[in-house]
């Protein structure tokens, strides 16, 4: 039994994907697959810095469907400072499957055209985009398509316009959602879910209109690279 974020509801936790219509002017906002995703990095710099960790996650009318979640074998040594900040070490990914693995079978998972979420998700998508080109499987770089994703973090900025901060926690913290364990992919992953559907629970409050994704993308407007 899965916890939906919009009650209890019966459903898996698998890493298959289901298929994802690829055009969203007439999806119900109930009916879309939306895959959550996070990645965890040795730094800032997609094209030297190396993934550690990933998690994606696929909700559909707020009820988890399915996830994918690993840690990544990373190409370089974890900082210190990186250590510190997310808890991941260079022992607890010694052993862990290889990136070029672990993007294909994310690729797999998210499907050929996924509504892909996260908070500050510019920065997610140019890494898998820049990651997946250096590793020779650009087949798969329009499957993280920065013009077919939701950022919570744009969103939060237009609905919570009052913060002091834009930062996850923070905008958690306002909607009242905790996150136990920041800088790790899952939980951070859940967060964000956690924002985008109670964002859309307050926007459909204020405008019963907005049913459809592509509502809810001329909503946030089109996304600019990080």
């Amino acid at each position: 039994m899965q916890q939906s974020l919009f009650g209890s509801l019966a459903g898996s936790d698998t890493a298959t994907a289901e298929p994802i219509a690829p055009s969203f002017d007439r999806l119900p906002l109930e009916e879309a697959v939306f895959t959550v995703l996070d990645l965890e990095t040795t730094g800032l710099n997609a094209k030297k810095c190396a993934i550690t960790e990933v998690t994606a996650i696929q909700y559909r009318n707020g009820q988890e469907i399915g996830k994918f979640s690993t840690l990544v074998k990373p190409t370089e040594p974890i900082p210190e400072e990186v250590e510190i900040l997310t808890g991941i070490s260079n022992d607890m990914v010694k052993n862990a499957p290889a990136l070029i693995m672990v993007l294909s079978e994310l690729a797999g998972f998210v499907g050929e055209a996924p509504i892909i979420v996260g908070h500050n998700v510019s920065f997610d998508i140019g890494f898998l985009q820049e990651k997946v080109t250096q590793n020779g499987l650009s087949v798969f770089f329009n499957r993280f398509d920065l013009s077919r994703a939701f950022c919570t973090k744009v969103l939060a900025q237009r609905t919570l316009t009052s913060l002091p901060s834009y930062e996850g926690i923070v905008v958690a913290t306002a909607i009242g959602y905790h996150n136990d364990n920041p800088h790790r992919a899952e939980a951070d992953v859940r967060m964000s879910a956690a924002i985008l559907f109670e964002l859309i629970k307050r926007l459909q409050a204020q405008d019963p209109g907005l049913r459809t994704v592509q509502n809810l993308m001329d909503y946030q407007g089109v996304l600019s690279e990080r």
